[in-house]
C-alpha cells in the first residue's frame, strides 16, 4: 500500500466525464515489485524535500 499522506495514482477509467478507480485488478509479483519501488522513491523524494525545510 501507499502510506498515508503520500500522493500516488491508481488505474482509472473515464466515462461520460466521470472517473472511477478500476477495482479487482490482480497484481502479480513483478507489478508488486514495481509498485513498491515507486513508493520507495516517493518516500525518498518526500524526505529529501522535508530535509530542505520546504515541507
Amino acid at each position: 500500500g501507499v502510506p498515508e499522506g503520500l500522493m500516488s495514482s491508481f488505474p482509472c477509467i473515464c466515462k461520460d466525464g466521470k472517473y472511477e478507480i478500476v477495482q479487482g485488478l490482480e497484481i502479480d509479483e513483478f507489478s508488486r515489485g514495481r509498485i513498491d519501488a515507486s513508493v520507495g522513491e516517493l518516500i525518498e523524494e518526500r524526505d529529501a524535500v522535508r530535509e530542505l525545510g520546504l515541507i
